[in-house]
């Protein structure tokens, strides 16, 4: 009995799909149920039911057992009892074609609605695959006959009608011309009313119907089919296929990359031929006013009946989008991949304005304001401006009505945005001698904004090398400089920054020179009596200068009173940190001589781009998150130890959408149906974009002319509901406001499924859930099954499995492979094995620049593949949420995230050959303790290349990795060996070396005559200690076990040169 409950309980079966998304459609409820249709997706051989109005998962249903969906049809009737609702539901996949009742039951005390599926019928396997299906009625009558007859159109450009009723096939209908076929659509609602459109493999659309001599009736089979049109035209494959609702016309798409409108009765394409997408179209769909498609480029564009493009959305990843599907009542488009995501967007000036307020759809034209304004006193625009002339040279929101703009002859003014779509101006003050402002900072008041009173501060920085400060106090109808001191700062020309640090407070400001030098200024705490008189004088004092080892303009400023440090990234792409104690914040002025140098630096964060923003926040006592972006296109993460002093790289992620990342943000958690979102503010070209990083989707686009001009944005708590964007072009202000107030429901575009990956994946491995690896059992997301898998493209996920709740919780993008190079194995790795040292005395290395904590094993995530490149991955569990206040940015938004995930990797290691190498012979050192019989050979340490592959190192990939973790006695050096199969049919094992991030390659072996696939280790207890076994299939179908006592050697021979790898180290960091 034990053994057949073990046997039961071992017993596998299929869990939930994460995978392409291969068929969509739309499930209308009743008005009084939901305005807003449901969506059933098939992914795999799955249904999955959503809620577009909440975003929520209903259920998940498994309809084939290794079939995959390929297309669902909803009757558009149902069975009314009670609160109980029954539908018709065709699923077919391949040959197979089921009929399902769907029920749904709405509960009159919650209102809340729950769906089950339950089987109605199982047609028999079909000897052809299913295209498409279709309800008909049997004949004109009563509702309950209008879904008695099921039409199924096959890719041998056959027919076959099912009766439901009866639960058998009644006909079968050929097609004049026998051929096959790409794709089918069917449209009418009965045999006398029923078109086919077939997709020919000839680029053809051959339209027929069925005609039937006994009317509608099923019961005879006196049908047969009629040609109809012929239409040709498109020069590729017509993988797509859609008729209008009313059955004139007809949309196709194809390989050729085009789309095009075919109208029936004049037999011929209606309008321009749709050109746009850059390789083949897989889906479209049509309405009245527009036509979608969606292609393997990953973008899904709407057109107008003329032929205009009038959207593009791209936020799918890998071989592209493959289905799309359009309401016109809801304004909803839904487009699906091979990414397995499920984006769901709502389309403008489309749909009525209760609609969307239900919804929670904002981004439509009547919720967006538009305001076009000038200088007050200012001429008509000429074109032509100079040095003199007056214009716009900064501006800054801090409210969603408030902007400061400084100008080229030293005017602040005070703009406020009023709902009558006027812009009221008031000018604040106006600097000494009329000199151009240059640069200028605003930190807002904050909370005291909600009684409509201002107290901001505003640094401004001139052409002259002076610096004024000017407080603004009054309330928002009534402005005024409370306070308006100036001092010079620089030289004439020499002062090109001004910055405020949130958490210093309005006491202190920083400015800049061209070359790198930071001046701290503290300004004297003014009195209750002092803050509305603007006479009054207060004292500045210059704190201390801080000098970049680079020499570059500094563009960008951040503080940590907590850890003591300042944070500065300049033009060129650098970050430097220099020291901040609270004795200098407290103390006197020092000497203007005295120049305090870096703490750290990281040279070429961003390559040679600017640093467009810094942001830090706290992980633990000692330990700050750093957070830059970059005019590459970049997020970068450092992490910061203040006990230490080590600034340590910790990854980056690179936004296609985005040329420059101007700032990163996030939004505020007001339910549970909404997490918090990451957001990336920025542009790409000449339009500034918001990129909701969490759900991988765009949130706003405006064209405005690129990030040289003056510019500005400020966003709310949701940015999908409050973001305002101003620029300057032809001296004129353009201002976009989408700013709604008191929403609180779901809020598109929605990403209803994971996204995976785009493409194949390669390699897959689960990630223990070791204690000694920093998990806690006692939480749930520890609790799941984590893992990691490699993609064709060369990114590596960790994605999450909580089987408490059955289904796949988030999927996480660690990082790509250098050059996107493919990855081919992963393996994880946890378990310490401790080996005694041979070598008496060997020296502690303490070395600070460490990523690895010493209190517990690590775990390393190793992944191998196409060029030889080895990366490594170190687990980052237990950052839970981060200590202290974030910082805030120029806008009053976070910067930096506040949350991670419980698990995840950091980036540690990357090793690859260079391209070029110098050609030798590589000597073979002596068998050390190898028995006769093995045929391995040991190459000199150091050589992991043979002279026969160095003319063809390119074409090299590594097959299969396994490691495991080595550390000796009285060392604080971890050893990651890691044996990695290359398709040269060689084997290497190399060497990592934490905490230093060192590679050694150790040794390389040449057993095999073919090229290995799988590569696994096994450790024996033997005398002296562990050794690793390693075992390898090939492609010629054999297991080789490589040594017994060849890792032992490698163990002894790496022990002795211990002390060697030690002083190398050492001698690098003296």
């Amino acid at each position: 009995m034990a053994e057949e409950n073990s046997r039961r309980k071992w017993n596998p079966h299929a869990g939930p799909y994460l995978g392409e998304v291969s068929s969509l459609a739309f499930l209308n409820l009743p008005q009084h149920v939901s305005s807003i249709p449901y969506l059933l997706a098939g992914s795999g051989s799955e249904i999955l039911l959503y809620d577009l109005s909440s975003g929520e998962l209903i259920r998940s249903f498994q309809v084939f057992e290794g079939v995959r969906v390929h297309g669902t049809v909803c009757s558009n009737s149902f069975i009314h009892s009670a609160d109980r609702y029954t539908y018709k539901l065709v699923i077919f996949g391949e040959k197979k074609v089921k009929i399902f009742s769907l029920i749904v039951e709405l509960a009159s005390s919650s209102g809340e609605i729950s769906v089950d599926l339950e089987i109605f019928d199982s047609l028999p396997r079909l000897s052809n695959w299913v295209f498409d299906v279709c309800f008909l009625q049997d004949s004109i009558g009563s509702l309950e006959e209008e879904d008695k007859l099921l039409a199924i159109g096959c890719s041998d450009n056959s027919l076959s009608i099912w009766d439901v009723k009866e639960s058998r096939m009644a006909f079968e209908i050929q097609s004049p011309e026998r051929c096959l076929l790409y794709t089918m659509r069917l449209w009418g609602n009965s045999i006398s009313t029923l078109r086919i459109a077939s997709g020919t493999i000839f680029n053809e659309i051959i339209v027929w119907r069925a005609v039937s001599f006994d009317g509608d009736n099923a019961d005879h089979g006196h049908n047969s089919a009629s040609p109809m049109l012929r239409l040709t035209g498109h020069e590729g494959s017509i993988f797509r296929i859609v008729w209008s609702f009313d059955g004139l016309k007809l949309v196709s798409v194809s390989d050729d990359r085009s789309a095009r409108i075919w109208e029936l009765d004049s037999q011929e394409v209606v309008g321009p031929v749709l050109f746009g997408h850059s390789v083949r179209v897989w889906d479209c769909c049509i309405s009245d006013s527009l036509i979608v498609t969606a292609g393997e480029d990953c973008t899904c564009r709407v057109w107008g009946v003329d032929g205009t493009q009038l959207e593009m959305i791209k936020e799918h990843i890998g071989r592209g989008i493959w289905r799309c599907l359009y309401d016109p009542n809801s304004s909803l488009l839904v487009t699906a991949g091979f990414d397995s995501a499920i984006k769901v967007h709502q389309l403008h000036n489309r749909g009525s304005e209760i609609l969307l307020d239900a919804v929670g759809v904002l981004n439509s034209p009547d919720k967006v304001e538009y305001f076009s304004t000038c200088l007050p006193n200012s001429t008509e625009h000429t074109g032509l401006t100079d040095s003199k002339s007056e214009y716009v040279r900064c501006m800054q929101f801090t409210q969603e009505d408030t902007i400061y703009v400084a100008t080229n002859h030293g005017c602040l003014y005070h703009a406020r945005l009023l709902s009558s779509g006027n812009v009221r101006w008031t000018e604040l003050v106006r600097i000494p001698e009329e000199g151009p402002i240059i640069t200028m900072d605003v930190m807002s008041g904050g909370k005291v904004r909600e009684s409509c009173a201002l107290d901001d501060w505003v640094a401004l920085g001139d052409g002259k090398g002076n610096m004024t400060i000017v407080r603004v106090i009054g309330d928002i109808y009534n402005p005024h400089a409370g306070l308006n001191q100036s001092w010079k700062a620089s030289p004439e020309r020499q002062l090109l920054g001004a910055f405020w640090c949130k958490s210093l407070g309005y006491r202190f400001v920083f400015s800049c020179n061209p070359r790198g030098l930071l001046k701290l200024w503290k300004l004297s705490d003014p009195s209750e009596s002092a803050a509305s008189s603007a006479a009054e004088i207060y004292d500045v004092s210059l704190l201390a200068e801080f000098s970049s080892c680079f020499g570059k303009r500094i563009m960008c400023v951040d503080a940590s009173v907590e850890d003591e440090v300042i944070l500065c990234g300049d033009l060129r792409g650098n970050i430097t940190l220099f020291p901040l104690s609270k004795d200098m914040l407290n103390g006197v002025s020092v000497s203007s001589e005295l120049k305090i140098p870096s703490l750290k630096y990281f040279k070429g964060a961003h390559g040679i781009s600017t640093v467009s923003s810094l942001s830090v926040a706290r992980l633990t006592s000692n330990k700050a998150e750093i957070c830059s972006t970059g005019a590459d296109g970049c997020i970068c993460y450092f992490e910061y130890d203040r006990e230490r002093q080590t600034l340590e790289f910790m990854g980056l992620k690179q936004l296609k959408e985005l040329n420059l990342v101007q700032s990163v943000c996030q939004g505020v958690q007001f339910s549970k149906d909404h997490p918090n979102n990451d957001y990336a503010a920025g542009f790409a070209s000449t339009d500034f974009i918001l990129w909701n990083l969490t759900a991988e989707a765009k949130v706003t686009q405006i064209t405005c002319g690129g990030w040289r001009r003056p510019h500005s944005f400020y966003l709310g708590e949701i940015p999908e509901w409050q973001n305002c964007f101003a620029y300057v072009k032809d001296d004129v202000i353009h201002i976009h406001r989408h700013w709604v107030v008191g929403q609180k429901t779901k809020v598109f575009p929605l990403s209803l499924h994971t996204q995976f990956h785009g493409r194949e994946l390669h390699s897959l491995c689960f990630i223990s859930a070791d204690t000694k690896a920093g998990f806690d059992e006692s939480k749930i997301s520890d609790r799941s099954s984590w893992i990691a898998t490699g993609c064709e493209d060369g990114s590596v996920r960790l994605t999450r499995y909580v089987s408490e709740f059955g289904n796949w919780s988030t999927s996480e993008l660690l990082g790509e492979h250098v050059g996107g190079s493919a990855v081919r194995s992963v393996c994880c790795v946890s378990n310490m094995h401790m080996i005694s040292s041979d070598m008496p005395n060997v020296p502690d290395v303490c070395e600070q620049d460490s990523a690895v904590d010493d209190s517990e094993s690590p775990c390393l995530l190793i992944s191998v593949g196409a060029k030889r490149v080895v990366t490594s991955w170190l687990l980052r569990n237990g950052r839970q949420n981060k200590k202290g206040e974030p910082c805030i940015s120029d806008n009053g938004y976070n910067r930096a995230s506040s949350e991670v995930s419980s698990v995840t990797f950091q980036w540690l290691a990357t090793d690859m050959p260079t391209k070029s190498r110098p050609c030798g012979k590589t000597e073979k050192s002596p068998k050390l303790g190898v028995d006769k019989d093995t045929t391995a050979n040991i190459t000199k340490l150091g050589s992991n290349t043979y002279h026969e592959r160095e003319n063809y190192e390119d074409d090299w990939r590594y097959m299969a990795a396994t490691a495991f973790l080595v550390k000796c006695v009285g060392s604080r050096l971890t050893i990651c060996f890691i044996a990695v199969a290359c398709s040269d049919a060689t084997l290497t094992l190399r060497a990592l070396v934490l905490p230093h991030r060192l590679w050694f390659d150790v040794a390389s072996l040449v057993p095999l005559k073919s090229p290995v696939l799988s590569l696994q280790h096994a450790v024996v207890p033997l005398h002296p200690p562990h050794e690793g076994l390693p075992i390898g299939i090939s492609t010629s179908l054999s297991v080789d076990f490589l040594s017994i006592r060849f890792l032992l050697c490698l163990m002894k021979l790496f022990s002795r040169n211990l002390l060697v790898i030690i002083v190398l180290i050492t001698l690098l960091d003296r």
